[in-house]
């Protein structure tokens, strides 16, 4: 379980993405077909790897197979070395993705292919690519929970996701 929280921290934190124009709407060929929103905030130190602390995430897919997000994340943890990764920071992320059964009998699945992400404030400057694929979230309408998603729940652990399909 502490292996899907980190890749779920990693996915929407941590990728790598194509640099976008930023063209939110279905304007200039670029149909949204998926808006996913994500918060998760963990400050128990038995289930989520250091630094304790969550991320808030919004992103858009489009229909050209690429997406475009906004990253803000905060680290509560300090070490008796100093601050280390205590504090927040942001991230724009955008790149690659597909829809495809990952799991069975789960239905489709937005799975990141290629992640581009750039830092400012904590990070300031710092670019950050991925092409391992990741799991985001169903492709499909809801809104998910821990349980739904990691398949447990515990204490000092709280994982939501919004999927909003936007093609009519």
């Amino acid at each position: 379980m502490v292996g899907l929280i980190g890749a779920l921290v990693a996915a929407l934190a941590l990728g790598g993405a194509v640099p976008a124009a930023a063209d939110y709407g279905n304007s200039g060929g670029n149909v949204q077909l998926y808006q996913v929103t994500a918060s998760m905030n963990c400050n128990n130190p038995s289930l989520c790897p250091q630094p304790l602390g969550g991320f808030w995430a919004w992103a858009v897919f489009n229909q050209n197979g690429t997406f475009d997000g906004e990253i803000t994340f905060c680290a509560h943890m300090s070490t008796p070395a100093g601050p280390g990764l205590a504090g927040a920071g942001h991230a724009h992320a955008s790149g690659n993705y597909i829809v495809t059964d990952i799991f069975p009998g789960s239905g489709p699945w937005i799975i990141i292919t290629h992640e581009v992400d750039v830092l400012t404030g904590q990070g300031r400057g710092v670019t950050v690519v991925n092409d391992v694929p990741m799991p985001i979230a169903p492709a499909v309408k809801g809104h998910f929970s821990t349980a739904d998603i990691l398949g447990f729940s515990a204490p000092g652990v709280t994982f939501q996701l919004t999927v909003t399909p936007m093609h009519t």
